[in-house]
C-alpha cells in the first residue's frame, strides 16, 4: 500500500576502524544503547469515547505501527488504564467517532497536543477532481440494485446506514438481508446473487473468517463485492472507498512517537486529516465480471494486480 511515512531516520555510512578504535567505538555503542532504551520507554493510555469497529481498526493500526518501529509489550512498551492513570502515560490517545468531536487527539506529558480529524466532505458533495458521493455509480454505470449483508448483532451500523440511505436518495435500491450468525453467509449470497448488480459489505461482515465463502459465490454469480474496510481488497472484495482507519492509526503511531520523544512542535487545530481514498482489486474485479475505466484505476491509491 501507498504509506506516508510522518518522518525518516537518516541512514549513516560505516567505515573501517582499527581495533583500538573499535574497543572504543563498541563502550560508546554500549552506553548509547543503554541511553536509548532508556529513552524509548514509551507508556501509552488509550482511551476511547465510544466502541465500534471503527476504533478497534484504528487501535490495530496504532499496535501493528509502534511494533514495526520496535516497541514491545513488557519490554519497552506499556499500556496503561486510562481510569484514574492518565497522569502516568508519556501520551494519552482518545478516539471518538462522534460528528463534532475530534477523530483522534493526542497530548504527551508536557501538555503539547494535536488532532487528527475526519475529512468526510467526499461523502457529502460532489468533487470536481476526486469523487463524489454516489461512487458505486462512478464504479458499475448502470447499476441500480445492490445489496446489503448485515449482521443482527452488530452494534455500530450508524456510518453503514447513512452511507445506505444517501445511495437510496440517488436513486438505488437496496436490498438487505440479515444474518444472525457468519455460517448464514454463503446462503446469503446465493439468495442475494440474483435479485442485486454488487453487494456491499459493512466492516462487521469483511472482518469474518467466513468471508471467503461470499468471495467465491460472487465470482461464481458475477457479483461485484464492495467493501468498507480497505483490507478486505485483499481477501477478495474488489473496491473501498473509505477512510483507511487502520492507516490512520499507523499514522497515529508516528505522531505518538515524536510527541512522546519531543522532536516536533505541534500547534493550530486540524493540521492532519484523515481522507477517503480508493482502493482496488483488478484481479477480484475480472473474477466478478467487473470492466473499469481508467478514469477509475487512475483514481485508486492502492491496487491489487
Amino acid at each position: 500500500m501507498e504509506r506516508s511515512y510522518l518522518f525518516n531516520l537518516p541512514h549513516r555510512a560505516s567505515r573501517h576502524l582499527g581495533t583500538p578504535g573499535s574497543i572504543l567505538l563498541m563502550g560508546l555503542l554500549y552506553l548509547l544503547s543503554v541511553t536509548a532504551t532508556q529513552a524509548s520507554q514509551l507508556r501509552v493510555a488509550v482511551s476511547t469515547l465510544d466502541s465500534g469497529i471503527v476504533a478497534e481498526h484504528v487501535q490495530s493500526g496504532l499496535q501493528s505501527e509502534l511494533s514495526r518501529q520496535g516497541y514491545v509489550i513488557g519490554t519497552n512498551l506499556t499500556w496503561i488504564n486510562n481510569k484514574g492513570k492518565a497522569k502516568s502515560s508519556d501520551v494519552n490517545v482518545t478516539i471518538s467517532t462522534a460528528e463534532h468531536h475530534p477523530f483522534i487527539t493526542l497530548v504527551n506529558q508536557q501538555g503539547l497536543a494535536t488532532e487528527i480529524n475526519r475529512d468526510t466532505s467526499e461523502f457529502r458533495e460532489p468533487l470536481t477532481e476526486q469523487y463524489e458521493i454516489n461512487f458505486i455509480k462512478k464504479l458499475l454505470p448502470g447499476i441500480n440494485t445492490i445489496g446489503v449483508i448485515i449482521d443482527k448483532n452488530a452494534i455500530d451500523m450508524h456510518n453503514t446506514e447513512q452511507f445506505l440511505a444517501r445511495q437510496e436518495q440517488k436513486g438505488m435500491h437496496i436490498v438487505y438481508y440479515y444474518i444472525e450468525k457468519s455460517d448464514e453467509l454463503r446462503g446469503a449470497t446465493r439468495m442475494l446473487a440474483p435479485v442485486v448488480n454488487a453487494i456491499y459489505l459493512p466492516c462487521h461482515i469483511t472482518d469474518m473468517p467466513e468471508l471467503e465463502q461470499i468471495v467465491t459465490v460472487a465470482e461464481r454469480n458475477d457479483v461485484a463485492l464492495i467493501g468498507e474496510d480497505h483490507r478486505s481488497i485483499k481477501k477478495g472484495v474488489f473496491a473501498v472507498y473509505n477512510i483507511d482507519y487502520f492507516q490512520v492509526g499507523r499514522d497515529t503511531a508516528d505522531l505518538l512517537v515524536r510527541l512522546a520523544e519531543g522532536r516536533d512542535t505541534f500547534s493550530g487545530r486540524d493540521d492532519y486529516l484523515a481522507r477517503p481514498v480508493l482502493s482496488l482489486n483488478l484481479d477480484a474485479a475480472a473474477r466478478m465480471g467487473v470492466e473499469l475505466s481508467s478514469d477509475i484505476i487512475n483514481k485508486a491509491k492502492f491496487i491489487i494486480e
